[in-house]
């Protein structure tokens, strides 16, 4: 059995919860607190079990043994303000300095939460824009009964998002995804897992719809490649016109 600490609180075993009283849990507490968070502890639970736990250093403290909800807290903060500095300046502007200025929290925290660094820190925020704006289409999709009219539904929302943000927002992905390419291979591939799993909304949205899925592929990645040109396009401008003219281009091939 393996657990992973500390995205959700979970339960060790029937007795002992980790989500009612972190240091109930006895196992915690013989974790080397030298270890990084890409290692592995093993312990076996008193029916011989053999339990696994991912150490993540942002919940050990060198008193008691845990950070808890504090360092999560902390840890996200930064997931999130990583994630606007990358769409608003994109990898190269987003400053370890800028970061900490707006997390209030010193330069030295990155390597505490993050040991691999910046690299890690894009990885986590890329994921995090990621499923966000993902969480988001699905709730046009599931309200929308007509492939067309959610289309149309998804272009008008991501116009109001970069109208609204006076040009400063367009894709979360792109500029990070560019900037990256060959570069460095966890970033990289934290922008193809993210798309793809914009990629498999859309055809198994289409595919309920009707669509063969080799139609629903197609149509996916098309309509993928016209917004994220658009929003290029819309940033560079600063004008809504590309994005409407993509969502009329978008209309059409679902009519066909």
């Amino acid at each position: 059995m393996r657990f992973i600490l500390p995205k959700k609180w979970i339960e060790v075993d029937s007795h002992t919860s980790l989500a009612s009283n972190p240091m109930r849990c006895p196992y915690l507490s013989m974790v080397p607190l030298s270890m990084s968070c890409e290692s592995f502890f093993p312990y076996f639970h008193p029916n011989g079990e053999k339990i696994h736990f991912y150490v993540d250093r942002s919940i050990m403290l060198k008193g008691n043994g845990l950070v808890g909800k504090k360092g999560f807290d902390t840890k996200q903060k930064m997931i999130e303000a990583m994630a606007r500095l990358l769409e608003e300046e994109g990898y190269e502007r987003a400053g370890l300095a800028e970061l900490g200025k707006e997390t209030d929290t010193p330069k030295g925290s990155l390597y505490f939460h993050f040991p691999g660094g910046k690299d890690e820190l894009t990885s986590l925020a890329i994921q995090h824009s990621g499923q966000q704006l993902n969480e988001f289409f699905l709730s046009i999709l599931k309200t929308n009964e007509t492939p067309t009219w959610a289309i149309k539904q998804v272009f008008t929302a991501l116009e109001d998002r970069i109208v609204s943000s006076h040009y400063k927002k367009g894709c979360p992905i792109a500029t990070t995804a560019m900037e990256t390419a060959g570069k460095s291979l966890e970033v990289s591939n934290a922008c193809k897992e993210v798309y793809a799993l914009w990629l498999k909304t859309f055809e198994s949205y289409l595919m309920e719809k009707g669509f063969t899925p080799r139609v629903a592929k197609n149509l996916s990645i098309s309509l993928l490649s016209l917004w994220e040109g658009a929003l290029l396009l819309s940033k560079l401008q600063s004008s809504p016109e590309p994005l409407r003219l993509a969502q009329k281009t978008a209309e059409s091939l679902l009519k066909n």
